[in-house]
């Protein structure tokens, strides 16, 4: 599990990161799906870098302002990309 920025996960997911409005309806609807091209994604037999080979894996919580979301599930598309499933983390009560 890793838990990354909304900065950090942009980095990973290509040239066209979420944007502010895909970010503000997901809090509102406290869940998304993330789609990824497969450029975002090292495929087999391609050379590994440092880091992961997928852009975000279950269990993952990417930081959105002071919210958060927890990577629910992923899926494989047909051209090699992955949808993620990304469910808004409840608030905890203080104190």
């Amino acid at each position: 599990m890793r838990r990354l920025t909304r900065s950090e996960l942009a980095s990973r997911v290509g040239p066209r990161p979420p944007s502010d409005a895909f970010w503000r309806r997901a809090i509102d609807r406290g869940a998304a799906a993330l789609a990824v091209g497969a450029d975002a994604v090292v495929g087999e037999g391609e050379e590994e870098t440092d880091g992961p080979t997928e852009p975000l894996d279950t269990g993952d919580i990417v930081d959105v302002g002071d919210r958060a979301f927890v990577v629910v599930g992923a899926e494989r598309t047909e051209s090699g990309g992955r949808i993620y499933r990304i469910e808004l983390v409840a608030d905890r009560d203080e104190g």
